[in-house]
């Protein structure tokens, strides 16, 4: 008969290390970990700093640590930082950098024997749109609001009548909203904020093979740096190509194409 006990990792003291998590178990302590980080071209040691500072963020939130901008800032001195990930000063500042160049971290210098504010930022959620499935009505744009922290949830704010089955915001940015077609876009880029169907990159990639992934990335590092949204990715990016195209004749490349019998 097969043994169902349950195996537990004990010290040698008898004491219970570790358990299973069951629908009652309090979970310790833990950072906040934000997907897109997962994506990010930033070494671990930044990305694990990043959700450290996040999480302090959190706590200036309740402590109502604002300046006259109403920009939530954190006071962290590096060799604090450095104790508690277990890294050195060094590898700490360097992580510094990378979130400032990341557009992730903003640091603010207070002068002489001030501690240094630390500005921390996130990335723009991204617009969405209800799928014809989900509105009885015609589709209707959405700028959904940040996700607070504290695990409320947003409404969205919907124009026409929208059906029995309500759709939360926050599970709309989830599944990121499916298509009418029943096909959920897949995020693209480096900051995921570029939303495109299987059959809008296929026919993108099959125009500009050359190019599509360079538009992309600068497409979506615009769209972090700037906040704004596109309605149609797709559109967007056939606009960018084209702009990109009349750049390349500005600058004067010519074209050295022929018809067949022709000589150069």
């Amino acid at each position: 008969m097969r043994d169902k006990a349950q195996k537990r990792h004990n010290t040698e003291g008898g004491d219970t290390i570790a358990d299973y998590i069951r629908a009652g178990t309090t979970l310790p302590a833990y950072l906040p970990y934000p997907r897109f980080l997962l994506k990010m071209e930033i070494s671990q040691t930044a990305k694990l700093l990043y959700a450290l500072l996040l999480d302090r963020s959190t706590l200036s939130q309740k402590n109502g640590w604002q300046d006259g901008e109403g920009r939530i800032f954190i006071v962290y001195p590096v060799a604090e930082i450095a104790e508690m990930l277990d890294k050195g000063c060094t590898a700490i500042k360097g992580a510094l950098k990378e979130l400032d160049a990341a557009g992730l971290l903003e640091r603010e210098r207070r002068g002489f024997s001030a501690p240094n504010r630390l500005y921390v930022k996130v990335p723009p959620v991204p617009v969405v749109r209800f799928s014809d499935q989900l509105m009885a009505g015609k589709a209707t744009l959405i700028q959904s609001e940040k996700r607070p922290y504290d695990g409320r949830k947003t409404d969205p704010m919907m124009v026409g009548k929208p059906t029995p089955n309500k759709t939360n915001i926050n599970n709309l940015i989830e599944n990121q909203t499916m298509r009418a077609s029943g096909e959920p876009p897949t995020a693209y880029g480096r900051y995921e904020n570029i939303f495109l169907s299987k059959d809008e990159y296929d026919e993108l990639q099959a125009e500009y093979p050359d190019r599509l992934e360079r538009l992309i990335e600068e497409m979506s590092h615009y769209l972090a740096a700037s906040g704004k949204a596109y309605q149609n990715y797709a559109a967007a990016l056939h606009r960018w190509a084209a702009n990109d195209k009349k750049g390349a004749v500005k600058q004067g490349i010519p074209d050295y194409t022929c018809m067949e019998g022709e000589s150069l």
